[in-house]
């Protein structure tokens, strides 16, 4: 045996179907490029394949429209999908408003997320947006990420 394994159809269903937005939107550009590419090298081979040209076109038309749907989809947030997952976040103002912020973010520090949440909100205490922060973390929305500091915590969403 050579040590390669095969995957089968089902493993590369598994695989496409598991693509995060990120990773369909990479494909969507790389596909960009070899049709930019593609027309580029019909341009060069003459004006006789003017059949080719058109469906080249439309082709990378085509892609270009999914590329821009996928692009949309994206911006349906990971926040937007966490809402839909558990259902009741927007009923609590400031969880929601940490969970908007840390959806456009890098991860953040209780004071950070706190002064986000004043500057959206105009008003929040430390202390809630603590206890906020705290049960989001409990119920699995939020986690916290470790720093070489360990007096410094850090806080994201969840992976998907």
């Amino acid at each position: 045996m050579t040590g390669i394994k095969k995957k089968t159809l089902s493993e590369e269903k598994g695989e496409k179907s598991d693509l995060s937005i990120e990773e369909v939107q990479d494909r969507l550009d790389e596909i960009s490029k070899r049709l930019a590419r593609l027309e580029e090298l019909i341009e060069r081979v003459g004006p006789g394949i003017e059949e080719v040209r058109t469906s080249a076109k439309v082709i990378k038309e085509g892609f270009e429209f999914y590329d821009g749907m996928v692009r949309l989809m994206g911006k349906f947030t990971k926040a937007e999908r966490l809402e839909s997952r558990f259902g009741d976040l927007k009923k609590d103002d400031i969880s929601w408003r940490i969970i908007q912020i840390l959806d456009n973010s890098r991860p953040l520090n209780i004071s950070q997320i706190t002064a986000s949440v004043r500057a959206e909100r105009g008003t929040a205490s430390r202390r809630i947006v603590r206890e906020r922060v705290n049960d989001l973390v409990e119920r699995g929305i939020l986690q916290i990420i470790e720093d070489e500091d360990d007096r410094a915590r850090y806080f994201a969403l969840v992976r998907d």
